[in-house]
């Protein structure tokens, strides 16, 4: 499908085409971000990584000994060929960067399915009506800004890019007051 719209947050491949079903994936060094953190209390903790792509954010947490599952709605030989909105349960943690365009869908099933939640999102996510509803009712624990811009098309180190990117995290404490974190 043809974009003519240039300016739209992602770096699309050089003939304006976007990707099939939004398949951007999340360089190393932002997924390192989050970890890094420290936020998230992920030992021993069963993780799911329902949009798993390419495999960078499942590849992350396995290389530091988490238990993660990885899912996409496109399959894998690595994993089960499933769409996130047929259900998140059963798992303590849910990590992802899901497609843009389904991004309020999958909040309101991240949130509801798991107590702690990180899912990578332009900035803008903290605007608009329809988000107050769900930042008022279920508030993030942390915003991580992340300190570069994210570029993710896949061609160098994943900085450089054009979208102003953070992790929206619920930790599980249901704190209501959100922490900005840099």
């Amino acid at each position: 499908m043809k974009n003519n719209r240039r300016n739209i947050g992602l770096n699309l491949p050089g003939d304006g085409e976007r990707r099939e079903r939004d398949a951007y994936y999340t360089p190393t060094w932002a997924i390192d971000a989050l970890l890094d953190s420290g936020i998230l209390d992920l030992e021993g903790k069963q993780i799911l990584e329902p949009c798993a792509g390419g495999g960078a954010i499942v590849d992350a947490l396995k290389s530091r000994g988490f238990n993660v599952v990885g899912r996409d709605i496109n399959g894998d030989e690595r994993w089960e060929q499933r769409n996130f909105l047929d259900g998140m349960q059963g798992f303590d943690a849910i990590i992802t960067n899901p497609p843009f365009n389904l991004m309020d869908k999958f909040l309101i099933s991240a949130v509801s399915s798991a107590k702690q939640v990180a899912v990578i999102g332009r900035t803008l996510l903290v605007e608009g009506n329809r988000r107050r509803k769900l930042w008022k009712s279920n508030p993030p624990s942390h915003i991580l800004q992340l300190p570069h811009r994210v570029d993710f098309s896949g061609n160098g180190d994943g900085k450089g890019g054009v979208m102003v990117m953070a992790w929206f995290i619920w930790d599980g404490s249901n704190n209501k007051e959100t922490k900005f974190v840099w």
